[in-house]
């Protein structure tokens, strides 16, 4: 297959970066003094003024230097309360001098004296913040000379071609360990074509299992990339050209040079870095599995690495939605789709092999069913959900088309019947909750018509209490205690059916589907709670008619008054743990119709 894409780096000219600064600026300020606002990140007194929660107008906030002002146009959503600050809105007040605020580094100076946290995690935030600046920048520079209306794309493109990255994290785009060129030539927006590295790993020092032989490597898998073959004491692992050059080469000297890790070359496929960055789609062979690769960067204030332990139960995990998914009348006959993670393979060097590096979860691949193989190839296509909020380099949506063809709310009202029900239904009626954000979930539509969506990245995307599953348990291999230390966050089996529901509602409400409410609201004045009120209506629908899901809603308290949120800015900038945020529930109180708590 001949690829649309560049094999080569990216070269950007100082006078093309310098047009996108203020664009990219704007965006990162906005969003970081949103964050700020939200969670209440500032110290008592610094709001001078502000509008009422779900209003909208100027807020006013003094800074550190008495002498300094910010003014801002912001809206205060009727869902979690989220503080949007208007991008070029944010304005700088010192004594007479009046200027617009599109310099992050400028507006951290002036506020992060006030915040939460110390020095250390002040200075971290900010180098996350400054880089985000720049690699947003040098990402529209791209996007404005491509040109391409991103619905009009393929799949892979689309992935690729996003440049929002989430849209409330501050650091959106951070990814520590790049440099600027590394992320001009591994970044997705750059769309360009890559080969991993293949590897030959002794068995004393890997591990893998999939779907098709538990315990061991799925040899067709290997074969649809074109891999390398060894004997049957090895395991092969494809590696991201990055993390072989930059950690593992070095630390594997020893191993090599002992035949216990066989370097194989180079892929012949080529691949595409999808906007998750560690994920590579095969462009040569489309149908065959995508990579995802472990990489020692960090990008949204997270690791990229892979823990052994999620790799390996990746295919137990994905075999296991299978049997659900194929035993379930509802799933089966909504076409929900499953990209299963068919195969992992995860490497765990000697202590005394590290050489100074720290690779645990640094040598690990996953194999991921691509979406195309489950489209009908007639009438269906597939976009990612994070393009719903898109807009176009024109500044146009890239979902006008579709809004425009079948009329906003028709369109809403069939999305938010193919997207929310078949993941709050996994939650009621079996008891499995899924973190199902806009990376996460792929939407199938025919000429942009919702049709069906795409589920994937389950190896630790997944949430259940044993005792109320309603389905069998999968057997699997348990988080080490040192895992649950350092990250306390991740974990699959959990105790508290309040803690299942908001790892399920945070993401596909409060991370997916509420960027799409704001979104439309702003672009297509389709009021915010009347989407609520739709999300309501259709959720309750299936409720009623499907007497499992009816019961598992009052189990999981679905309806509760209040739901738990991450603050994602208070994690990079508090000293301590950081507990969740309690926030009405809107698919209640947003809604406007407290009734459906009896539901």
């Amino acid at each position: 297959m001949t690829s649309q894409f560049q094999a080569k780096p990216t070269q950007i000219s100082d006078d093309a970066l310098t047009s996108a600064l203020h664009a990219a600026g704007g965006r990162v300020v906005s969003q970081t003094l949103g964050a700020l606002l939200t969670e209440g990140l500032l110290s008592d007194g610094a709001l001078l003024a502000a509008p009422a929660k779900g209003g909208a107008g100027e807020v006013s906030i003094q800074a550190s230097d008495v002498s300094v002002t910010y003014r801002a146009i912001v809206r205060r959503t009727a869902a979690y309360d989220r503080w949007l600050v208007e991008e070029g809105s944010v304005r700088r007040f010192k004594a007479l001098e009046d200027a617009r605020c599109d310099d992050p580094i400028l507006l951290l100076g002036d506020l992060l004296p006030l915040a939460v946290g110390d020095a250390l995690t002040h200075e971290r935030f900010r180098d996350e913040i400054r880089r985000t600046f720049l690699n947003h920048a040098e990402a529209l520079v791209v996007s404005r000379q491509r040109g391409r209306a991103l619905a009009s794309q393929g799949y892979d493109a689309a992935e690729a071609y996003l440049t929002d990255g989430h849209r409330y994290h501050p650091c959106f785009k951070s990814r520590i360990g790049f440099s600027p060129k590394e992320n001009r030539t591994y970044g997705p927006e750059f769309a360009n074509t890559l080969k991993p590295i293949w590897l030959g790993i002794h068995k004393d020092l890997s591990a893998s299992s999939s779907v098709a032989e538990p315990g061991r490597q799925d040899r067709s898998l290997l074969t649809s990339a074109d891999a390398p073959a060894l004997d049957g004491d090895f395991h092969i692992l494809p590696v991201h050209p990055w993390q072989w050059e930059r950690e593992i080469e070095a630390a594997t000297t020893l191993e090599r040079a002992a035949g216990r890790i066989v370097f194989l070359g180079e892929a012949r496929h080529d691949y595409l870095a999808q906007q998750s960055i560690r994920t590579l789609a095969d462009q040569t062979s489309p149908d065959a599995p995508s990579l995802k690769l472990a990489l020692s960067i960090r990008n949204t204030s997270t690791a990229r690495t892979l823990a052994a332990h999620t790799v390996l139960n990746a295919p137990i995990i994905s075999a296991w939605l299978h049997d659900v998914s194929r035993s379930d009348p509802y799933l089966g006959a909504s076409g929900t789709i499953f990209l299963l993670e068919r195969m992992g393979t995860t490497v765990t060097l000697p202590a005394e092999l590290n050489t100074g590096k720290d690779l645990r979860g640094g040598m690990a691949a996953i194999w991921r069913d691509p979406v195309h193989k489950y489209l009908c190839a007639e009438t269906e296509a597939a976009s990612p959900f994070s393009m719903l909020a898109h807009l176009d380099v024109d500044g146009r949506p890239a979902i006008a088309p579709w809004m425009d063809a079948f009329g906003v709310e028709n369109w809403t009202r069939e999305l938010l019947r193919v997207s929310s029900i078949p993941v709050v239904h996994l939650l009621t009626a079996h008891g499995i909750a899924l973190e199902s954000h806009q990376q996460n979930m792929v939407l199938v539509h025919r000429n942009g018509w919702p049709a069906r969506v795409a589920l994937k990245d389950f190896h630790d995307g997944v949430r259940f209490i044993p005792e109320r599953l309603r389905t069998r348990r999968p057997v699997l291999v348990a988080t080490p205690a040192e895992h649950a230390w350092i990250n306390p966050n991740s974990y699959v089996e959990a105790t508290d059916p309040e803690d299942v529901r908001d790892f399920m509602f945070d993401a596909l409400f409060g991370v997916n589907l509420a960027e799409l409410a704001f979104f439309l609201e702003r672009y297509f004045g389709f009021d915010e709670r009347a989407f609520w009120r739709m999300a309501a209506g259709v959720i309750g629908e299936h409720l009623h008619s499907n007497e499992a899901a009816g019961k598992g809603a009052v189990t999981f308290r679905l309806l509760d008054d209040e739901v738990l949120v991450e603050d994602l800015a208070r994690r990079r900038l508090d000293t301590g743990q950081v507990p969740a945020r309690r926030v009405l529930n809107p698919l209640i109180h947003a809604a406007g119709f407290p009734e459906n708590a009896s539901c």
